[in-house]
């Protein structure tokens, strides 16, 4: 099996399920075990909090889970270790990270973006998901993470549909 952690999911028109209509997750892991992902175009309404929240998925985590695309905070933890990236230009948060966005005098002009929850699939659960043409695999990027608008992000990343030979 190749793992397709580092790819955006695009939920395909004919997948109804509500907790993924219309969304685009980043897969984080993917293996034997099953998949983790988050969704990175569901904003969520938090109240009290200072920065942006969105709904990773349906699981619950038991905290927040931290995107960011700063290498250099990366680097600074550990600058023997290379940048831990899970997708081209985007690296997982941690407390540290966390700080950095809280102390920030302009938090407008960083990368990151905070999750409540995680989309989480089971062994063969995800290959059976795809096999019944439920999601779109293309490549992620920081690009369309930090720059795009989240309620534009679906459009953008869905490829084309190919008409059916049969419609002719």
């Amino acid at each position: 099996m190749t793992s397709l952690a580092g790819k955006f999911l695009v939920a395909k028109p004919v997948l109804q399920d509500p907790n993924f209509v219309r969304t685009v997750v980043l897969l984080l892991q993917h293996g034997a075990e099953g998949a983790f992902g988050l969704v990175i175009n569901r904003p969520a309404k938090v109240e009290g909090l200072p920065f942006p929240v969105f709904v990773g998925g349906p699981c619950p985590s038991q905290g927040l889970i931290m995107l960011h695309g700063h290498p250099e905070w990366v680097q600074e933890e550990d600058p023997d270790s290379p940048p831990g990236e899970v997708a081209p230009g985007v690296f997982l948060g941690n407390a540290a990270c966390v700080g950095r966005v809280q102390e920030a005098d302009d938090r407008d002009s960083l990368r990151y973006r905070m999750f409540a929850g995680y989309s989480g699939w089971g062994p063969d659960q995800l290959e059976r998901e795809l096999a019944a043409g439920a999601w779109a695999v293309v490549p992620a990027s920081g690009e369309m993470i930090w720059n795009q608008p989240a309620d534009e992000v679906w459009a953008a990343v869905l490829p084309p549909m190919i008409p059916s030979p049969s419609l002719n």
